[in-house]
């Protein structure tokens, strides 16, 4: 026998077992009933098919979530996972101070750690002036050197104490998170916290000072400079000794403009200082010296010979070594003094105290072949015991309906042909 025959027998064999195949047998020899049970079984077979082919099929292209779970995990550990997924750590410590983890310092204006406002520097200055104030016209430097550099000195000591006791306030407060966040997440919010503490640190300071110069303003204390500032402490307690009115010290500046500190511009005569007839660049000196004080720049102690001058010296009190600028006292102030911030934030320090005894993280995956094998075996018992339910249904009890409805419409159709034909015919 040829392979060929021997492959067609093989095949009619096939084909007279799946026409004879019977999955609902019933034991009962009626015919009717066994046609109805193969074709209930064709049915079954056929929808079973098509069904596992579309599970497969569906399972083949849809991918999936899987949730990997790591339990205790290290900063190394967290460190590499979080370059590559997004994890979820929730903290052990929901509430972390600043402190903990951030590291602050203000690098203050070089004025502050200069001799500038050493206790020698300003008793030289004094000496200056009590050599000099008899024969000095009113707008000399040396008149009011020393109650301007006490002034600074005051001021530097008030900003550096005020920022100390505010950072310290700043870093013990508490950042709350109930999940971890990451490296530049935890930096740009630090990053704007720190950024509003440093905008509002000064802003208290300066209220308080406006405040007060507001008021000395208003109610014209001081007025004239105040004596003990421009004239000696054994002249001044002549003055007081004398009940005369203070008729209020008339300044006359290098361009020519004068006012009298008696009246009420008094809180604008200010203009620039002089020494030996020449000004002195950048530093003021008016009516109130505290206003002309914050309107005066350092720009001239950046010039050792400027320096040398004012002090009466040579190269016993160094220059300012920063870069030279324009910014007013004012301005400084309202910087308090300091030049830039130092902060780190170590995001290191942040994940031991947050402490996370878990993370977790998905990732997206595609199911493999064994992965749908074991599904479409999942899914076999359940689609089975249904498909068996419906497809004798349809085949004993749908099918014979439908098929009585075609077998009327196929029916019904020839009349309506034939009638029109006799019509015709009669008509003609």
């Amino acid at each position: 026998m040829s392979l060929t025959v021997h492959f067609c027998s093989l095949l009619t064999v096939i084909k007279t077992h799946l026409l004879e195949l019977n999955c609902f047998q019933s034991g009962i020899q009626d015919e009717c009933i066994i046609r109805n049970e193969r074709r209930s079984t064709r049915l079954y077979l056929f929808i079973f098919l098509i069904s596992l082919f579309n599970i497969g099929l569906y399972y083949s292209f849809i991918p999936y979530t899987q949730t990997i779970l790591i339990p205790s995990p290290t900063f190394i550990k967290y460190s590499t996972l979080s370059k590559e997924v997004s994890l979820q750590c929730p903290c052990t410590k929901i509430a972390v101070k600043y402190d903990e983890f951030v590291e602050m310092k203000p690098v203050y204006h070089e004025l502050c750690q200069s001799d500038f406002i050493s206790d020698e520097y300003i008793h030289q200055l004094y000496i200056l002036y009590e050599q000099t104030w008899n024969r000095s016209i009113s707008t000399d430097f040396h008149r009011i050197a020393t109650f301007q550099f006490q002034t600074l000195r005051t001021l530097c000591q008030l900003t550096q104490k005020t920022v100390k006791y505010n950072l310290q306030t700043f870093l013990q407060k508490e950042f709350v998170k109930t999940q971890m966040i990451s490296t530049d997440e935890l930096e740009i919010q630090m990053a704007s916290l720190i950024e509003d503490f440093i905008d509002s640190t000064p802003k208290t300071f300066l209220r308080t000072l406006k405040f007060i110069q507001n008021i000395t303003a208003q109610s014209l204390l001081m007025t004239g400079a105040s004596l003990t500032s421009v004239l000696p402490r054994v002249q001044f307690r002549q003055i007081a000794l004398e009940s005369v009115p203070y008729s209020g010290m008339i300044y006359t500046f290098a361009n020519v403009s004068s006012c009298t500190c008696s009246s009420s511009t008094a809180t604008n005569c200010m203009g620039l200082s002089t020494l030996k007839n020449d000004t002195v660049p950048g530093f003021q000196t008016g009516c109130y010296m505290f206003n002309a004080l914050l309107n005066s720049t350092l720009e001239v102690f950046h010039n050792q010979t400027y320096v040398n001058v004012l002090t009466n010296s040579s190269n016993y009190y160094q220059k300012l070594n920063g870069s030279i600028s324009n910014f007013t006292i004012e301005t400084l102030l309202s910087s308090m003094f300091v030049t830039h911030w130092s902060n780190k934030t170590y995001f290191e320090r942040y994940f031991n105290n947050c402490a996370p005894n878990l993370c977790q993280y998905t990732v997206t995956k595609q199911h493999g072949f064994l992965s749908i094998i074991i599904r479409l075996i999942g899914f076999f018992g359940g689609l089975s015991s249904v498909l068996r339910i419906i497809a004798p249904f349809i085949i004993t009890t749908l099918w014979p309906i439908i098929w009585k409805f075609l077998t009327r419409q196929q029916t019904s159709v020839p009349q309506i042909v034939e009638t029109g034909v006799n019509t015709s015919k009669v008509e003609f």
